[in-house]
């Protein structure tokens, strides 16, 4: 099994997820007095381990269906979904917060520029699916424990990638907080 292990700094998370946003206005910049106060933040670490798990026989499934579909529209969208389990000692349930933190650590090497948009329900998610609606209800059923609550971090990117051209990019970060399971679906709709 492919493990990742992750641990990161709160500083860490902070400049990881500043890098996926829009930059600060210049009034937010870092100054000599608040570098010194972030790096007193930095000594308490927000740890999460993730582990590659991959998505069950069901939800390759649902993910291979919704990608021949999206091939047979001129290629008008790609998915993917990546599942994460992770030990949890810690008396404090884990939050969004922490799996956004390890997620974008994993993919420190994407570009893609990012925009948060909130925490959201699941049926936001279930909204943005188009061809992979298969998902909404087996994420739930597949991943979770069939009661808990799960947490979902919602991002967003519009960027051109020709003249004329633009794609759209759905990133949700999906916690199962009891289950210590982590989905992130990608859904990249293209302009043709």
């Amino acid at each position: 099994m492919l493990r990742h292990r992750v641990q990161l700094s709160v500083l860490a998370s902070a400049l990881l997820l500043g890098a996926c946003n829009a930059a600060p206005p210049p009034a937010q910049e870092p100054t000599p007095e608040s570098t010194q106060a972030v790096s007193a933040v930095e000594s308490r670490l927000s740890q999460i381990e993730l582990e590659y798990e991959g998505p069950t026989a069901l939800l390759e499934a649902d993910m291979e269906a919704g990608n021949e579909e999206c091939d047979a529209h001129n290629n008008w969208c790609d998915g993917t979904l990546e599942v994460y389990s992770f030990p949890w000692t810690s008396t404090q349930a884990p939050t969004v917060a922490d799996a956004v933190e390890s997620v974008f650590a994993l993919r420190q090497d994407d570009r893609t520029p990012f925009r948060f948009q909130g925490n959201v329900p699941f049926s936001t998610m279930s909204q943005q699916l188009f061809f992979f609606d298969a998902l909404d209800p087996h994420l739930l059923t597949e991943l979770g424990n069939g009661t808990e609550q799960v947490q979902i971090a919602y991002y967003y990117a519009s960027y051109l990638v020709a003249a004329g051209a633009h794609d759209w990019n759905h990133l949700f970060v999906v916690l199962f907080p009891q289950s210590h399971r982590v989905a992130v679906f990608n859904l990249v709709n293209h302009e043709i």
